[in-house]
Order: structure tokens, then C-alpha cells, then sequence
């Protein structure tokens, strides 16, 4: 007997809402009751529904297509009129391509596919309509597979580097030799961050973890004169944690600084430029999307890989061993990132 495995109450559902027929209606109903009380029986489902136990049998049997075909053509006695019942090949080779570029090639204001989607494609393309389920095979056959995307930040064009870089020596030339230049930046670490190691071929390999997100966060710059320094936070980063970092600036390098950094909000933060506009303080704010010029990231570099595959029992632990590794690694030359 049929157990309709492959077929979800949630698929059911969603064609029950979108039949026409009120006979049609019902036997789904029937299906429905049977797959959401248990120990049911499918012959007392159908009884329920002024059904026979032969009907059930041959009813429930013909659902189990739904895995497979569109329902249409499984839940109505006949074939339906006006709408095409599936795909032709030319149509299914056209949708498949289709699949492959973006959805605004086809007219939606989409970044990706998703199965509402590609239904509404079917449907205004071809007039053909499936459920979800089938939709969704369809896509996969295709050679999609639903995965989270990574993030695609904002990346600044080699023009506008350029140009910022030409700027930055103007502006270097133009300050006072008293100006300590500081490329400043902010790391968060974990307890444990798994990083690429070697491992001997034709082995799997695992290494210790916590399984804790908990974390310590650092901001740090990095001077023209080969000097660094690192500042703890416990807070998360914001333009209180932004100005504090300067005024200790300001303390370990002098009053004048020039120091650059990305468009972090807590880096840009009225707060922040209005403090900075009562010092001697200059504020040199990167291209969107440019990490590479920043010096500062190399320092978090050597730290992730001073740090990588090693658990941590606590913060306390990951602190002292995150400031005790940045007292030694390689400085970065600030004038080969920001103007070289």
C-alpha cells in the first residue's frame, strides 16, 4: 500500500490551495487527514471523507506521482484545457538557461533564483505551472542546489585606489613633519578558528574545538615610524570605542596623527569626525572596499595564523596569547600599502 512518503502535508497543502475543483478538493483532504493523524489508516481517511477503502487503494497509490509530475496531472480526473500540462524539451532547455543567469536577465528585480520565483518564470514564460516540489527538482536537475551565498562587499575599482593613493602623497607631503602617519583597523577573534594546515595525504584530519563563539575584540594601528598598538575591547565596536582609540593615540604617538582607515559606521560616525575636528587629529578614510591598502590587516593576518587551530579554555587565555603574539610579529611597512 502507498505511504506517501515522498509527499509532505506542506505539499499537499500548497496544492490544495491552488486547485479548482471542489471534488479534487476533497480527496486531497483525505490525504491531508491521513498524513496528520497518526495510526489513521488511509481506508478511514477516505471513510471520512464518504470514500470507499477501493478508492483509498487506488487514490492513494496515484498521489505518490506527485513525487514525480505535476499535479495536475495527478489530482483532477481529466486532463485540464487552456494550459499546457508541462514542459516541452525546447522549453525545458530555454528555462534550464535561464536557471543559469541571473533572474534580472529575465526580467525580475531578484539577486538569485528562489522557487517563487522560477514558478512565476514558468508561469508568464510558458504558461505552465507546477507545484513547489516540482519546481524545486526541476531546479536541482538544472544543477542548482540551495546553498547560503557569501557576502560580496562593495569592492573599490583599481581607478579609484589610484586616486586615493595620489591624493594620500599629496596630503603627505602637505603636512607637518611633526604628523605620525597611522593606518588603523579592528579584528574579533573566537575561542577557536580553524585555519588551512598540512596534514598527511589520505587522512581526514580533526583538530579541537570549543564550539563557543565567544570572543575578543581589537582595534590597533600601525605607524610610519614601525611602531603598533593594540587596544582590547570589550564592548562591541562603536564611535565610543572609535574615539577612545584615538585620544590613546594621541597619548602613545603625540597630539598630531594623521590616521587612516575604512568606512566602518563606528569609524565614520558624526561622533567621531566632530571629536576629530577639535584636534590636531586628520582623518584619511579609504576607498569602499579596499582592505588591501590598509597595512593593519596584515598584522591580523599573523595573528590568525598565530592563533589558528588552537582552542582556548577562556577569554582571559585568548587575550594573552592574541597580545602576546601581535609583540612579535612583522611589522608592515605602512608607505608599501598606502602610497607605494
Amino acid at each position: 500500500m502507498a505511504t506517501l512518503e515522498d509527499v509532505s502535508v506542506e505539499d499537499l497543502r500548497q496544492i490544495l490551495a491552488e486547485v479548482d475543483d471542489a471534488d479534487a478538493a476533497k480527496r486531497l483532504m483525505a490525504a491531508i487527514t491521513y498524513k496528520e493523524i497518526d495510526d489513521l489508516t488511509q481506508a478511514d481517511a477516505a471513510a471520512l471523507y464518504g470514500f470507499s477503502s477501493s478508492w483509498a487503494s487506488k487514490w492513494f497509490t496515484r498521489l505518490e506521482r506527485l513525487a514525480d509530475e505535476p499535479f495536475e496531472e495527478v489530482v483532477y480526473d481529466n486532463p485540464r484545457s487552456g494550459r499546457p500540462a508541462e514542459l516541452s524539451d525546447e522549453q525545458h532547455d530555454q528555462f534550464v538557461e535561464a536557471l543559469h543567469d541571473s533572474p534580472q536577465e529575465a526580467g525580475f528585480d531578484a539577486p538569485a533564483w528562489s522557487v517563487p520565483i522560477a514558478s512565476a518564470y514558468l508561469r508568464q514564460q510558458f504558461d505552465v505551472e507546477y507545484c513547489d516540489r516540482h519546481v524545486r527538482r526541476l531546479m536541482s536537475e538544472a544543477g542548482l542546489s540551495w546553498k547560503t551565498a557569501r557576502p560580496e562587499f562593495h569592492k573599490s575599482d583599481e581607478r579609484a585606489q589610484e586616486a586615493w593613493q595620489d591624493g594620500f602623497k599629496k596630503k603627505r607631503n602637505n603636512v607637518d613633519d611633526e604628523y605620525t602617519i597611522l593606518a588603523i583597523d579592528q579584528t574579533r577573534q573566537v575561542l577557536s578558528t580553524l585555519i588551512h594546515a598540512w596534514f598527511p595525504e589520505g587522512e581526514r584530519p580533526s583538530l579541537p574545538v570549543t564550539g563557543a563563539w565567544d570572543s575578543i575584540k581589537l582595534l590597533g594601528a600601525v605607524s610610519d615610524t614601525n611602531e603598533t598598538f593594540f587596544l582590547p575591547c570589550e564592548e562591541n565596536f562603536n564611535s565610543d570605542t572609535t574615539i577612545r582609540l584615538l585620544d590613546a593615540l594621541q597619548t602613545e604617538f603625540g597630539e598630531k596623527i594623521c590616521v587612516v582607515l575604512d568606512n566602518a559606521s563606528y569609524f565614520t560616525a558624526n561622533r567621531v569626525q566632530e571629536f576629530a575636528e577639535d584636534t590636531p587629529i586628520e582623518l584619511c578614510y579609504l576607498p569602499r572596499g579596499s582592505p588591501e591598502l590598509n597595512p593593519a590587516e596584515e598584522c591580523w593576518r599573523q595573528l590568525d595564523q598565530a592563533l589558528g587551530n588552537r582552542p582556548f579554555e577562556t577569554l582571559d587565555d585568548l587575550r594573552d596569547a592574541a597580545l602576546t603574539a601581535l609583540d612579535s610579529i612583522e611589522i608592515p611597512d605602512v608607505f608599501a600599502y598606502l602610497c607605494p
